[in-house]
């Protein structure tokens, strides 16, 4: 990755981006859209835009050579899972600041107009953009914004536990931020110390949005208890407001405690739930208590329907973005998400040009029948980098123990917990790797052996490591025992979360019964695998993992080789507050130096974070070996119209779908 250059970034925002689309501050707006200004249904666009709009700017130059596109058209996707589309919510969110590519150095404005740090980065200002609305053509004001943070995000009810990464440090242990608001457009979040990664949150970390806590106030404090008498005139009068909403969920009473907050949750509608019909669509679900108008946002599209499978977007006229010759985005005017019932049934979609858009559900397994049918489909299939370490083995070395630390009675986690601390038998099932074989079997040679792994099937070195820990095949079935004669073997967790997983495990099993170790796959629901990681019930788990691939996910899978240490970490420990405390099992001074980088990687410059914590990080997994990842560099298809453009030539391939907004049909008339 190359150098981060934070500092400079900050110093350009405020002028780099006051500039309007154009000197005169003439602007385009989609011709669908003409009718109803003509009719006074809408106002004319230079009224619907902020006095700034954002000139919009997703991805690096190095991979965007930008074109002024055409309006029109309908973008087609595809998912298999109900009320949720992945291209769909990547592609419509919006955060208060921008990373470009996702993945890159640079991080700018995006909702707000402007954002500055002071020198110890304790204090981060925004300014608003004068004149954004709201997708109903309401205003954006400081009274969203302090609806948000202190009617939300500071409401114990609603918000029980304020977010780490709300607080000093980004810890779950520092104090809350501090809000306030300096005059109309400007307001302050502060912290006690110097918390330098606080803008690759309100960019990208974790996929959050605006919503966090900008809100519509507008629209919300009639269901909020702190303004019944602002907005019914009494207590009471709130309540009876609020009982036909509470009756379609099934709330007999709604001045039962805690009843008003499920209200207000289903009501407010975050970025995650921004595909789903029963958040976006509330006057159809609350239709029956009188609801006539849906949840106001600031995203590119609105959501209009869902209908026999098929959910429709449709441009907001009041989306805050434009070109740099001034056009009103997004170009494409419709969004549609069809649903099917499988993974099989996407990927016969794709082929057969039935979708204009596909990554997430895009297999690279698929990649030859993809470009066999290109022509056919009028689709292009593109090969770019993925955002995570695909299929490494997470060893769980807290597996068989108690909170306390002792080892659990079965002989299971007895002969788990004599091994598996062992640095030789984690070095024993890495050096029984192929990881060429891993790449040319799952991903078809889209992928690379990563060389920080000693993953060469060294079947002789792996033997040599088992046998001098005595650990010897003392029954004669081909698979050893504990050098205490305990019988081994474990599982290997997943969910088959995509096509690559089960295929790596069967390899991995192979593998470890190459030199004894006896090992099987264990496929399950994705809330029973998370219940029992919960649980320190998976020895081994095969996942997906952003590690130092998406830096700033910070994902480490430390709930899965370490939960025990994690909920340790999770009470306080860190900061020392479980001195003393057998609830909690802490872990050794090396695995504790590894949190503190974790959490120092958001409370530094994303500078030092990238360019000296992260190289610590990885190479700490490295050496020790709790991941054993032996692939890296894999790609992943992104399946695209031929006729789209606007299409990013590198970069990660999530960071496409950030592209969403400025994608455009050269013959628009054709979709």
């Amino acid at each position: 990755m190359k150098k981060l250059s934070w500092l400079l970034v900050l110093a350009m925002v405020v002028s780099l981006f006051a500039m309007t689309a154009s000197a005169e501050g003439d602007y385009t707006q989609a011709p669908m859209l003409d009718a109803a200004v003509e009719a006074g249904e809408l106002p004319p666009v230079e009224e619907r835009l902020p006095e700034t709009p954002r000139i919009v700017k997703e991805i690096l130059d190095e991979y965007l050579d930008y074109e002024s596109g055409n309006y029109g058209g309908t973008l087609r996707l595809i998912t298999s899972v109900v009320n949720w589309d992945a291209d769909g919510f990547v592609g419509m969110d919006e955060n208060f600041l921008t990373m470009e590519s996702a993945n890159s150095d640079v991080i700018t404005p995006n909702v707000v107009e402007e954002f500055t740090a002071n020198d110890d980065q304790t204090v981060f200002t925004f300014k608003l953009r004068k004149g954004l609305k709201w997708s109903d053509g309401e205003e954006v004001t400081m009274e969203d914004i302090k609806f948000g943070v202190e009617n939300f995000v500071f409401n114990e009810e609603l918000t029980p536990v304020v977010a780490a990464w709300m607080r000093d440090g980004g810890t779950a242990a520092g104090e809350p931020m501090k809000f306030e608001v300096i005059d109309d457009q400007t307001f302050t979040l502060s912290f006690n110390s110097s918390y330098g990664g606080f803008a690759v949150h309100l960019s990208i970390a974790g996929w959050k949005g605006y919503s966090e806590f900008l809100k519509p106030a507008h629209f919300l404090k009639p269901f909020h208890p702190d303004f019944a008498e602002e907005c019914h005139g009494s207590l009471d009068a709130y309540y009876e407001f609020l009982q036909p909403y509470g009756t379609i969920m099934g709330y007999d009473d709604v001045s039962e405690e805690g009843v008003w907050c499920y209200i207000f949750n289903q009501i407010d509608m975050t970025n995650w739930e921004l595909t789903d019909p029963n958040d976006a669509l509330t006057s159809v679900y609350f239709k029956d208590a009188g609801q006539t108008t849906n949840f106001p946002h600031l995203y590119a599209w609105i959501m209009k329907s869902c209908d026999n499978g098929i959910t429709t977007w449709e441009r907001n006229p009041y989306y805050f973005k434009v070109d740099d010759e001034g056009k009103q985005l997004p170009y494409i005017d419709y969004v549609t998400s069809t649903l099917v019932e499988d993974m099989e049934m996407v990927q016969m979609k794709y082929m057969s040009g039935e979708a204009d858009f596909g990554r997430e559900s895009a297999t690279i397994d698929n990649i030859s029948l993809y470009r066999e049918n290109e022509a056919k489909a009028g689709i292009t299939a593109y090969t770019t980098s993925m955002h995570n370490n695909p299929t490494p083995l997470t060893l769980n070395i807290n597996y068989g123990l108690n909170t306390d630390g002792t080892v659990k009675d079965d002989d299971e986690s007895k002969a788990w917990q004599e091994v598996i601390n062992d640095i030789r038998f984690r070095k024993a099932l890495a050096m029984s790797i192929d990881a060429e074989e891993i790449v040319d079997a799952v991903y078809k040679g889209f992928a690379e052996p990563d060389p920080r792994y000693p993953c060469t099937h060294d079947v002789d070195g792996a033997n040599a490591l088992l046998d001098e820990m005595g650990m010897m095949d003392t029954d004669g079935d081909g698979f050893r025992e504990t050098p205490s004669g305990l019988p081994f073997k474990f599982q290997i967790w997943n969910s088959k979360e995509a096509n690559d997983i089960v295929p790596t495990i069967e390899l991995y099993v192979e593998f470890f019964a190459e030199i004894g170790i006896k090992a099987e796959g264990y496929s399950t629901e994705s809330t029973l695998r998370d219940t029992a990681v919960n649980a320190n019930e998976v020895p081994a788990r095969c996942s997906w993992i952003h590690m130092d691939i998406l830096w700033h996910y910070s994902d480490w899978f430390t709930s899965v080789w370490c939960p025990l240490y994690q909920k340790w970490v999770d009470k306080g420990g860190l900061s020392g507050e479980l001195e003393g405390s057998t609830e909690f099992l802490e872990p050794s001074d090396d695995i504790k130096q590894f949190f503190l980088n974790i959490q120092r990687m958001f409370t530094e410059t994303p500078e030092v974070a990238v360019n000296d914590l992260l190289p610590q990080l990885a190479q700490f997994m490295a050496d020790n070996l709790y991941i054993i990842n032996p692939v890296t560099n894999a790609q992943q298809c992104v399946i695209i119209n031929s006729d789209i453009g606007n299409v990013p030539t590198g970069g990660i391939g999530i960071s496409w779908n950030f592209a969403m907004e400025q994608f455009f049909y050269n013959h628009p008339e054709e979709h």
